[in-house]
């Protein structure tokens, strides 16, 4: 401990000398930078007049979360520079060149927002400080950023209640769009599918009942005209057997009546002229007997006799006559009933062309009816289609409606809340504590940072000290190292031997090194003095 307090003592003035030089230059350095004023306003955030449940905030985000979006817009370039050229700030730097974005950028570092938060987190005041070489300059700084904060709240949430409201009106316009578009989708679909719509499906299958049942009538119509048609047929074949009945029939009478006719020899008259003729020639024989054949008597009886014979020839032609007569009687007979069946025929077959026409009739009713079957059977197939197209577009449309409405109300509550707005009903920041006019300077600390120049200055003191000191302690240089490097007892020491102006010289020399290591110290002052205003090193830090 003696060994360093002997370098202490024996290098004090390598450790005074730069605490001189370094606490002069930061003093001189500090004392001349120009005082920091600082000017602060209290701003407290006004709770909603209304209460939220009657009225829900148009976003989710707490104060805080708004104020970060405020203070971008607060403190922006198109913010901050206005108020940079109205009251003149940083004029030095503006007039040795500095860009303004480097002028901005120290204005924002001299602007801080402090939260003042309750206990469940929320923000319920917020402090503003701004700092400046110039009282006034920073008040009204302050006061205006305060102001630009009420304005900015009351901007930002106004504009959000307005996008908000304009959202929702573009939203209300897409989505009746949507509506409108589906509705007219729905009118097109049952416009084109008019016969198939699902209203029409009760009405339909009647129709089709009605049509089969009108099938199964046609085809039990059809079936009784076929019956009626045979019946018909029977009746002409029945006919047609009675006419070859009467052909035969008539045929077999007239030879009847002509043999009839034709047999004369069975007639009285034909008795009676064969008697006559047996008569006439027994009396001829007899007259032969006595006469001759020339004998008036004779001749008159062949006369007789051949009266007689034309009797016969008579009663033959008579009996021709009637058989012709009887075979014409009977033919016109037979013709006559023959003629009443090929009438009846007639008659029964325009029955059967009536029923022809009428059974064709009844196809083309049963072709239409099945086409019309087909058509009705069609209709109520492409009914569940037409239905299911309905049905979706019916819920796309009750969703689209239930969204519509939603929107529509939340369209309705933004509006509320515009008018909350707009009667500064709603949450809204207020200023508590007006900027206040600095008396004193906040900064530089100038005994602080002379002081710690000063700490500086024994730093390096100590680091020279260290430097000419440390490589002496790994050398011997007194009885006390010999001893203990060496182990061994010391028997003598020669001390230096020196002349009179020997000793004079040394303590000269000592005295001419401390001097001109004063002068170097106060000399390079001023040095120090210029490199740290050139560098703007406490300027900067301070302000």
């Amino acid at each position: 401990m003696g060994e360093w307090a002997a370098i202490l003592k024996r290098r004090k003035w390598m450790i005074i000398l730069p605490m001189i030089t370094l606490t002069s230059a930061v003093g001189y350095v500090v004392y001349n930078l120009p005082s920091i004023y600082e000017s602060t306003s209290l701003l407290t955030v006004k709770p909603p007049t209304i209460s939220s449940n009657l009225v829900q905030p148009l976003t989710n985000e707490d104060f805080s979360q708004r104020l970060q979006t405020i203070n971008q817009e607060v403190l922006s370039r198109s913010s901050l520079e206005p108020m940079v050229m109205k009251y003149d700030l940083y004029r030095s730097e503006r007039n040795a060149g500095m860009p303004m974005e480097l002028v901005i950028a120290k204005m924002y570092k001299n602007i801080k927002v402090e939260l003042e938060e309750t206990g469940d987190q929320k923000v319920a005041a917020f402090r503003i400080h701004y700092r400046d070489r110039e009282p006034q300059a920073t008040r009204n700084v302050t006061a205006e950023l305060a102001s630009k904060y009420v304005n900015a709240q009351v901007q930002n949430t106004t504009e959000i209640a307005e996008s908000t409201k304009e959202l929702f009106t573009r939203q209300l316009d897409e989505k009746k769009a949507a509506l409108d578009d589906l509705e007219k989708q729905r009118l097109d679909i049952m416009t084109a599918n008019v016969a198939t719509l699902p209203e029409s499906e009760q009405g339909l299958v009647a129709q089709l009942q009605g049509l089969r049942s009108r099938e199964d009538t046609i085809t039990k119509e059809k079936e009784t005209l076929f019956n009626e048609k045979g019946r018909l047929n029977d009746s002409i074949a029945a006919n047609n057997r009675q006419m070859r009945l009467i052909e035969d029939y008539g045929q077999k009478e007239t030879q009847d009546t002509a043999r009839q006719a034709a047999s004369i020899e069975d007639t009285l008259p034909y008795a009676e002229l064969v008697k006559r003729r047996s008569e006439l020639n027994a009396q001829l024989d007899n007259l032969l007997k006595v006469y001759r054949e020339k004998h008036p008597a004779v001749i008159a009886k062949q006369a007789e006799i051949a009266r007689v014979n034309e009797e016969f020839d008579n009663l033959r032609k008579s009996a021709d006559r009637r058989v012709a007569n009887a075979t014409r009687s009977s033919d016109m007979r037979a013709d006559l009933q023959k003629k009443g069946l090929e009438l009846e025929n007639q008659r029964i077959q325009a029955q059967i062309a009536q029923i022809d026409n009428q059974i064709a009739q009844k196809d083309v009713d049963r072709a239409k009816n099945a086409s019309d079957i087909a058509a009705i059977e069609a209709r109520l197939n492409a009914v569940p289609n037409v239905k299911v197209a309905l049905e979706g577009i019916n819920a796309r449309y009750q969703s689209a409606k239930q969204s519509y409405d939603e929107i529509l109300k939340k369209k309705n509550d933004a509006e509320t809340l515009v008018g909350v707005e707009t009667n500064a009903q709603g949450e809204s920041i207020r200023v508590q504590d007006p900027a206040n006019l600095p008396q004193s300077p906040v900064a530089p600390k100038r005994f602080v940072w002379t002081f710690f120049g000063a700490g500086i200055g024994m730093a390096l003191g100590l680091f020279l000290v260290g430097i000419f000191e440390i490589p002496r302690l790994f050398r011997i240089q007194n009885i006390e190292d010999a001893k203990y490097y060496t182990g061994l007892p010391v028997l003598a020491s020669v001390p230096p031997l020196l002349s009179l102006p020997e000793k004079v010289w040394i303590k000269r020399a000592s005295r001419l090194k401390l001097a001109a290591g004063a002068v170097f110290a106060i000399g390079i002052i001023p040095v120090i003095v210029l490199i740290l205003q050139a560098t703007r090193v406490f300027e900067i830090i301070t302000s």
